[in-house]
């Protein structure tokens, strides 16, 4: 009723705390240091990722998701599963904490449990994955990115012995369609969070993640991803 995403809401129950603040000022301009070389409390109130009032900083839900991150269900369950059911695991695991370091480690997860080949170019040895990282890690940004956090439940990254699957809690945002989506027309659900990773270069602009997603694999010579869209 107010046109605010979730992440824009502000807790008037709560402050702040400075280790917060200073931690994402400091992911921030470690993400992208020529752009943000003083990232400081001014620019997390004016990009609404704070309310200040007086001398109280209140979070948004997108910076509490950005730190802290009290959300219990705000995670990235991966697992590696034995054959093309999930029946028997091999290893499994759960990262919570910053979304930022969430995408960081299920990327790390997946990688370790893809095979990793070479190819030789003349004379240079090049180390080959049997999927594109960039891709990979695309996808996982994209999951977090436009997941409905409202929602009981977690990502999941999922590699099988055929195939790597990714859970996304929530339908498309606004009326989108799978077809528009597909064609690059992107809906915002998390607006603080979109700008917050456009602003350090986790995602370059926005609605161009999946056209990125099917370069990189007609690149590689694989299979396009295959999208199931649920209400």
């Amino acid at each position: 009723g107010q046109n605010k995403a979730y992440d824009e809401m502000i807790n008037e129950e709560e402050e702040a705390s400075k280790a917060d603040i200073d931690s994402l000022c400091s992911a921030i301009m470690r993400y992208k240091p020529d752009e943000n070389k003083n990232v400081s409390v001014k620019n997390l109130v004016s990009w609404k990722l704070l309310k200040q009032t007086g001398s109280i900083l209140h979070p948004s839900a997108a910076f509490n998701l950005l730190t802290c991150n009290t959300e219990y269900f705000a995670k990235i369950q991966c697992a590696l599963f034995k054959g093309t059911e999930k029946v028997d695991f091999l290893d499994r695991k759960e990262f919570g904490g910053p979304l930022y370091e969430q995408i960081e480690n299920a990327c790390v997860f997946v990688m370790q449990h893809i095979n990793k080949g070479a190819q030789i170019d003349g004379l240079v040895r090049q180390d080959r994955y049997e999927l594109p990282l960039a891709a990979v890690r695309e996808l996982i940004v994209n999951a977090v990115l436009h997941r409905n956090y409202l929602l009981h439940s977690s990502i999941q990254v999922s590699l099988f012995d055929d195939r790597l699957e990714l859970l996304v809690p929530g339908g498309l945002y606004d009326g989108l369609t799978k077809e528009e989506m597909l064609s690059g027309y992107s809906s915002i659900r998390n607006r603080l969070l979109a700008d917050t990773f456009l602003r350090i270069g986790i995602v370059e602009k926005w609605g161009t993640g999946i056209k990125r997603v099917f370069k990189e694999c007609d690149a590689y010579g694989i299979e396009r991803p295959e999208y199931t869209v649920e209400n």
